[in-house]
């Protein structure tokens, strides 16, 4: 993971492990940030604010640096998880 200076920031993310599909890497998402993200989910009730909710999504998100793996498709297909509800 890049920019990491504690152990605790890469335990953070230690869930996130490669895996092989069709002889392309693939990566099983786990861990402790992915708890944070459904912890902390976007439903669009109770006055929730949908800009601090993204920003809080890349905070958790961006750090993620994984090889082959495009930012911006990282970010997509993690989001729904961030989101319960009619959200």
């Amino acid at each position: 993971m890049k920019g990491f200076a504690t152990n605790d920031q890469a335990d953070y993310y230690s869930g996130i492990t490669s895996i092989m599909v069709n002889q392309k890497n693939a990566y099983e998402l786990k861990g402790k940030f992915l708890d944070d993200l459904h912890n902390n989910a976007f439903s669009g009730t109770n006055g929730e604010d949908a800009i601090e909710h993204i920003e809080y999504f890349l905070k958790i998100v961006d750090p993620i640096d994984l090889p082959n793996v495009n930012q911006d498709k990282l970010r997509v297909v993690v989001f729904p998880i961030s989101l319960v509800g009619d959200a």
